[in-house]
């Protein structure tokens, strides 16, 4: 599999957050997205968050926000049988620049790190108005973007 693909790595996530609910789907789907190059989907994953909580709160988040926030996706995703709440929070935080410290967090391995964003981006970026298709795109292009800007 290509890391460098965008347009693999879209098809990629679309399938994993469209089998969301399909326990059976989706194990597939995002073991499917976790072998593909780890930085360039936790980039992606992380852009689609970010904007989606500053669409939603374009007058800034606080901690009731980000509690509202994983305390809905939890609910949604009762059905996934490795779903933690503290999963969500470590994801959302990172999504927002915010990295935990290392000692504090438990080693959580990429396929459950992406699980859990795979379910976030379908609770915060997906729904009426809200096409997952433009979310990736736009990551695409600021990943893009960032990636061929020059260094000072």
């Amino acid at each position: 599999m290509s890391s460098a693909d965008p347009a693999l790595l879209l098809r990629l996530v679309t399938r994993a957050v469209d089998a969301v609910g399909d326990a059976g789907g989706f194990a597939g789907a995002s073991a499917e997205l976790a072998r593909f190059d780890a930085e360039q989907a936790r980039v992606v994953l992380g852009w689609v968050l970010r904007r989606a909580l500053e669409e939603r709160h374009p007058d800034g988040l606080d901690a009731d926000d980000l509690r509202d926030a994983v305390a809905a996706t939890a609910r949604a995703a009762q059905w996934f049988d490795g779903l933690d709440p503290r999963i969500l929070v470590v994801v959302l935080t990172a999504a927002l620049g915010e990295h935990p410290d290392p000692e504090e967090v438990p080693r959580l391995g990429h396929a459950l790190v992406l699980q859990h964003s795979l379910l976030l981006v379908h609770d915060l970026a997906t729904g009426p108005g809200r096409p997952l298709r433009r979310a990736l795109d736009a990551a695409l292009s600021e990943v893009h973007r960032a990636e061929t800007m020059e260094m000072p």
